[in-house]
């Protein structure tokens, strides 16, 4: 009975795209055509919401490997989406320049979810039953990988979401994976970072979407297992450009830090409203903040501190890690600026994974490439080394992990600066 609700769900969902949708352009190569060609925008809100955001052409001749690639690409998340998927897009080109796989080229088919749980349903049920795509990556949005995975799941097609939610791969499923953080991982140790400091009363400030609320789910139980009490736990609603009551009951609780738990845009504004209210102690983020928002924070975002593999650059000149440099390069070169935000290096990191999974398993066949991916160990990205031998799912660790902090619009070693008067200037402020 299970079996036969879940196919007519699935079927139902597949008459909806097809009565709604299908008058949207289907998705592309983003193979061999040049950077002028390319479809990197991302489409005007309003449209047609399961059409497709790269319209370049398809692999000339021959049979392809499809790559869905479900991302949020209008609304408060299409700067992020676009970015994720333009890296994405490079992957793919950089494969067709070297032949393809298994001789064949590569097309990625992509899709605006417009970060909607609905809309990711609508989406996979295409993926699997228009385009017929051998394997995904996507999405960013947790809750989209979270409502879509199931049929990902059902179809044997393997998904590498590029979200940060812990929730999303507590469910039991075999064909979806991630090649990213899982932020919850570095909860525990960001907490221990607070102990460690002196820090015992914090208060949180999160998002109602599945990654913000997971984040401060864990972060609530981290600071428990460390001895930590949590004063008070604000929400807001995306969308949201007003904090100022959230921000005062945050304050008034007499936190001696302040944990957030948001979408990327919220962060900046929500940045300089805490600090216009006169909080000038440390801020703990469940991820890393993009040099953007740091552009945007500008002084309030010092002091903003996370646990995270990856940071994002003004420049290729600031990198020192020679695979960083080599990707961070190419994406410039093809776009004329550096990456938006984190998600880039998280699309690329799922890209190269599903792209070894292919080559290990000589074939496209489901079940072949998600055996292939819980063969991969040892294997060096953007974000460091990936070991699905563990059986969970999930290819980074906790190793993967570094602690930095914002500090003069650069994002630098925690450890280090922790040696500075600046902190020690810090710690009188927050009467640690």
């Amino acid at each position: 009975m299970k079996k036969m609700r879940r196919g007519f769900a699935l079927a139902l969902a597949s008459a909806m795209v097809l009565l709604t949708a299908c008058g949207g352009s289907q998705g592309a190569s983003g193979s061999a055509a040049p950077a002028d060609t390319q479809a990197t925008q991302a489409p005007e809100a309003g449209k047609d919401s399961a059409a497709a955001a790269d319209t370049t052409a398809a692999a000339a001749g021959g049979d392809v490997i499809k790559i869905g690639c479900p991302q949020p690409l209008t609304g408060t998340n299409a700067l992020v989406g676009d970015t994720t998927v333009k890296a994405a897009q490079l992957a793919v080109k950089q494969i067709n320049e070297q032949g393809g796989l298994l001789g064949r080229q590569v097309e990625l088919v992509v899709y605006d979810d417009q970060a909607s749980p609905e809309e990711a349903v609508k989406i996979a049920t295409k993926l699997i039953e228009v385009d017929k795509v051998d394997v995904v990556c996507g999405s960013l949005i947790s809750s989209c990988v979270l409502a879509s995975g199931q049929f990902f799941e059902e179809a044997k097609i393997p998904c590498i979401g590029t979200g940060l939610s812990s929730t999303w791969m507590k469910q039991g499923w075999e064909y979806v994976f991630r090649a990213c953080p899982n932020a919850g991982m570095g909860m525990p140790a960001l907490a221990e970072y607070m102990k460690n400091l002196g820090i015992d009363r914090i208060a949180i400030f999160q998002g109602q979407d599945d990654s913000s609320a997971s984040g401060a789910e864990d972060m609530r139980n981290a600071c428990k297992d460390a001895g930590i009490e949590v004063l008070t736990s604000e929400t807001y609603v995306e969308g949201d450009t007003d904090y100022s009551g959230q921000i005062a009951k945050i304050l008034n609780s007499n936190p001696q830090a302040v944990f957030t738990s948001t979408f990327s845009p919220t962060q900046a504004p929500f940045a300089k409203q805490l600090r216009q209210f006169g909080y000038e102690g440390l801020v703990f983020n469940k991820e890393t903040l993009s040099i953007d928002n740091i552009k945007v924070a500008g002084d309030a975002g010092n002091g903003y501190c996370f646990m995270f593999p990856y940071v994002t650059y003004n420049s290729v000149d600031e990198i020192q890690d020679p695979m960083m440099k080599e990707f961070s390069q190419a994406y410039f070169d093809e776009y004329g600026a550096m990456p938006y935000h984190d998600c880039a290096y998280r699309a690329y990191d799922s890209m190269m994974v599903l792209k070894k999974a292919i080559e290990i398993a000589g074939a496209t066949d489901g079940e072949a490439v998600k055996n292939a991916i819980l063969t991969i160990k040892d294997f060096e990205t953007l974000g460091g080394i990936q070991d699905f031998t563990k059986g969970d799912g999930e290819g980074m660790s906790l190793e993967n992990f570094k602690p930095w902090i914002v500090w003069g619009g650069l994002q630098i070693d925690l450890n280090e600066w922790l040696k500075t008067d600046d902190w020690t200037a810090m710690k009188e402020q927050m009467g640690l």
